[in-house]
């Protein structure tokens, strides 16, 4: 896992939190190959591989699928229902 730099992530995504007065969150999960990533990687086109608004778009669906979902009932379990306190024994 490596973080994100900031980017323009979609121009309506923060319209919501703010209507709402809630917090957001927006982050991204890698889908591209690995072999065709480290390719670009090497001849510096990273910017030229198809994102999530492209029709060549084509994210390798194991364990790319996998970890969206999990990441995000992770997030959304621990914002939900945040661990209790330990109770006191005694």
């Amino acid at each position: 896992m490596q973080p994100a730099s900031n980017a323009a992530a979609s121009e309506d995504f923060t319209v919501f939190a703010r209507a709402w007065d809630v917090p957001s969150v927006f982050w991204f999960v890698g889908g591209t190959d690995p072999k065709l990533y480290a390719e670009a990687e090497k001849a510096g086109t990273l910017n030229e591989l198809p994102s999530n608004h492209s029709p060549e778009y084509a994210p390798v669906l194991t364990p790319t699928l996998r970890t969206g979902v999990e990441t995000m009932l992770a997030a959304a379990g621990s914002w939900l229902a945040p661990a209790s306190p330990p109770s006191d024994a005694r």
